[in-house]
């Protein structure tokens, strides 16, 4: 059985990575609620699940 893992969280670089744009294009999207992230520590964790075309795209994203 090969089966994937989907993960839950990614880091700032790994939704830049899996959207194939910037690291500052992800905090635009951040900061514009456009994406769900939260801190944990020094580091800005993203819901993997908030990560789609839709809420990228639309004017008020669906959580």
């Amino acid at each position: 059985m090969n089966s994937q893992i989907t993960p839950k969280y990614l880091s700032r670089y790994e939704a830049a990575n899996h959207l194939k744009v910037s690291a500052k294009t992800i905090d635009r999207l951040i900061r514009d609620h456009r994406i769900k992230a939260f801190k944990l520590g020094k580091r800005v964790l993203i819901y993997y699940d908030s990560l789609t075309e839709e809420n990228i795209n639309s004017v008020k994203p669906r959580f």
